[in-house]
């Protein structure tokens, strides 16, 4: 590997921007080239992209952002879910310029907001946000809430994981193999403010009509079909959206197969970037 080539893939030191309520919110970046924009979903932070972001990197210049309750941002104290969308615009406009928008569940609902929010898209891609009412019975029926009052990060991590995007037990027995696992469990407080932001938030999906960027829509090809369903619906009624299957996948492609999940990313943002 060349100097230049390391030098793409080495990570900034922690920055941060003050959203509108005045909450600091951390993020990072690294190497060159148009700005691209992570955003992660629930129980999880900076770290869903670790696996990517160093193939991202190649060509983009990758911005990540730890959302509330995480490393260097604000605590998780009561807010409107609203308020994720204000995180991510005020990074937007720290950055100056036309942004590539790259959410994962939770966090490409997230995504979904700033685009009705900012002009200073470029394009937006989004990995199976997950349909809010589906999701918040879910979450509202589970034990999340008691598990974390209790003290017991580990179960309220495991229940989510079950409940939310619905991992298989196989693979949540490899993530509690994964040296990642103590990490995850720690964020487990964060749920429970989400869950209440969550359980407040207003979604109307034929509000995303007004998506005017080129819109990317990941699915796995093995993906329950709830976590598919806000994507089916967008694909229908977006004028400039296209959805590629990740062939054996489910929801944790940016992991279980980050190759695959950057070539589609890459294959979509250049030709974004070819048009005038």
């Amino acid at each position: 590997m060349t100097s230049d080539a390391r030098a793409k893939n080495v990570v900034s030191d922690m920055q941060t921007v003050t959203s509108a309520d005045g909450t600091s919110i951390a993020y990072w970046y690294s190497g060159e080239g148009p700005p691209l924009l992570l955003v992660h979903g629930g129980m999880s932070d900076r770290s869903a992209w670790i696996l990517v972001q160093p193939i991202l990197a190649k060509r983009f210049t990758v911005y990540t952002i730890n959302q509330r309750g995480r490393e260097g941002s604000g605590e998780p104290k009561p807010f409107a879910f609203e308020s994720y969308f204000e995180d991510v615009v005020a990074l937007i406009d720290k950055i100056g310029e036309p942004v590539h928008l790259l959410g994962h569940s939770g966090g490409a609902l997230c995504s979904m907001g700033v685009a009705l929010r900012t002009d200073r898209l470029r394009s937006l891609i989004l990995y199976e946000p997950p349909a809010p009412t589906a999701a918040l019975e879910k979450l509202t029926a589970s034990r999340i809430r008691e598990l974390v009052e209790a003290g017991d990060n580990e179960g309220a991590a495991l229940e989510f994981f079950r409940i939310g995007p619905q991992v298989p037990e196989e693979d949540i027995e490899r993530m509690r193999q994964s040296p990642i696992w103590p990490h995850l469990v720690s964020l487990a407080p964060t749920l429970v403010p989400e869950i209440d932001a969550f359980m407040e938030y207003e979604f109307t999906i034929s509000d995303y009509s007004a998506i005017d960027v080129p819109l990317l829509l990941l699915v796995g090809s093995d993906s329950p079909p709830d976590l598919r369903a806000v994507s089916d619906q967008l694909v229908d009624i977006v004028p400039n959206a296209r959805m590629v299957e990740l062939e054996g996948q489910q929801h944790g492609a940016n992991f279980d197969a980050p190759e695959l999940f950057a070539a589609e990313v890459l294959s979509f943002l250049e030709t974004v970037e070819e048009q005038p």
